[in-house]
């Protein structure tokens, strides 16, 4: 059952690693909370909203830790209650002594009990306090990004708009069928079916333009590509800022898939090299054969495709027919090995490549470093743009799996509204209009079970 009339406490921070000493804030909320600390603590001034006051926390007759303390009163805090926060710099230890002092007034948070009374109390809705989580537990900072604008209110703002517009329309139905005998027309047909339509696009349009929260935890699979001794091994390693890959000059030395996380600056992803491509003379054996196999189905199901062509190797034979087995759609074509020959033969054999692939190299080098910043900027964009259409990602939202449910049931019901209307059924259409005004709803406030609240802030970390 819930329980917001206690006072709760729990370290909001991550822990400190042993033997090591860091900042911790402890948060304490409920309408004990200062009367609480007035026990345990002695501050250095009169406690003062919005003021950072030095203290003392007693935790026992041999252990005073020195703090500050943030004062927060009700209802003008993150919770909506009277909030405290104690910033220790301190070891882990410590902190849990602090811990131990403090549960023997309060009882500890639940994971996401501060955000879950900050919902409660109106503070923000549910979408934003999922938002809260999403942030938290953000794996990159494309996901970050989205969910800071989930968390500022884009998406509620559009959700209360569009059931303030169905609202008006399901005003003017209803009062065509309280004057169904009258020669009078609220509103045509015509015109219904065109703000239906409105409706139905926007929420589309917020459900196809978004950003789900469980798929940017993924990270995107890019493989490198070539005939063998292309230099894929050097630029995997090259990439990786690390030996993950054995380099030889000897042909088909990688046999394995080799993977390793590449940082990028908004997203992160699983680079790959795999055995190099054979011709079919070179899979004359049963290992080389079941090893190309295994690579051009890895390749093929990566998200990019770095396509990698030596430098110093001036038939393109054998490359372009290593191409046109790799059917994912997005690659990106890499000169390899450009420190091994002079200027002119470079730009000869870049516009070479141009014409047969019909597609810009980027000249690279995992010697010297040539054009790796470059590339890492170019299998960004491809991943961003994959994930994200031609929009900037920064004006995307985060939705999850529920918003997504409420957004496409919607969407149905406003459909099936229509073609009601279309069939002169009045009285029905009004009906599925005001379901999907009320499953809108449910996505900020409405109707929200005490099952459904705890599923939800469950999935939050303690002290959050």
């Amino acid at each position: 059952m819930l329980n917001v009339d206690d006072t709760i406490a729990a370290v909001s921070t991550v822990t400190v690693p042993a033997g090591t000493v860091g900042r911790s804030v402890i948060r304490i909320s409920g309408p004990d909370a200062f009367a609480v600390l007035s026990k345990i603590l002695t501050p250095s001034e009169p406690i003062q909203r919005n003021h950072v006051i030095p203290c003392v926390f007693h935790v026992d007759d041999e252990l005073d830790v020195p703090g500050n303390l943030y004062a927060f009163f009700q209802p003008h805090s993150y919770t909506g209650e009277d909030l405290a926060e104690l910033h220790l710099d301190t070891c882990g230890a410590v902190v849990e002594a602090v811990l131990e002092k403090l549960y023997q007034f309060v009882r500890p948070a639940r994971p996401g009990e501060f955000t879950q009374r900050a919902y409660l109390n109106g503070k923000m809705d549910l979408t934003q306090a999922e938002a809260v989580a999403e942030i938290v537990s953000a794996a990159n900072t494309a996901q970050l990004e989205a969910a800071e604008q989930l968390l500022k209110g884009r998406f509620s703002d559009t959700i209360t708009v569009l059931r303030q517009q169905i609202l008006e329309l399901l005003a003017l139905l209803e009062a065509g069928l309280d004057f169904s005998e009258e020669d009078i027309e609220f509103i045509s047909q015509d015109e219904i079916l065109n703000r239906i339509r409105s409706f139905s696009d926007a929420l589309s349009g917020l459900l196809n333009n978004s950003i789900r929260c469980e798929r940017l935890i993924d990270l995107d699979s890019v493989g490198l590509a070539g005939v063998p001794n292309a230099g894929k091994s050097s630029l995997l390693n090259a990439l990786l800022g690390r030996q993950r890959s054995i380099v030889s000059d000897i042909e088909a030395t990688t046999r394995d898939v080799l993977t390793g996380v590449l940082q990028l600056e908004h997203l992160d992803c699983v680079l790959f090299d795999c055995a190099g491509l054979l011709s079919q003379q070179q899979q004359n054996t049963l290992i080389n054969r079941l090893s190309h196999e295994a690579s051009i189905t890895a390749l093929n199901k990566a998200a990019v495709v770095l396509f990698c062509v030596d430098a110093g190797k001036k038939d393109a034979t054998a490359n372009i027919k290593m191409r046109q087995q790799i059917t994912a759609e997005s690659v990106v074509y890499v000169l390899t090995k450009v420190d091994t020959v002079t200027a002119d033969d470079l730009k000869k054999r870049h516009t070479e490549l141009k014409i047969t692939f019909g597609a810009e190299f980027i000249p690279t080098s995992s010697e010297t470093g040539t054009g790796l910043d470059t590339l890492k900027k170019r299998i960004r964009d491809t991943l961003l743009q994959l994930r994200h259409g031609d929009r900037e990602h920064e004006n995307r939202l985060a939705i999850n799996q529920r918003h997504e449910q409420k957004l496409a049931e919607a969407i149905k019901l406003l459909n099936e509204s229509a073609e009601e209307i279309k069939l002169n059924s009045t009285e029905i259409a009004a009906m599925l209009l005001r379901q999907a005004y009320e499953q809108l709803g449910t996505l900020e406030t409405e109707n929200i079970s005490e099952t459904l609240l705890e599923s939800i802030f469950s999935r939050f970390c303690i002290g959050k």
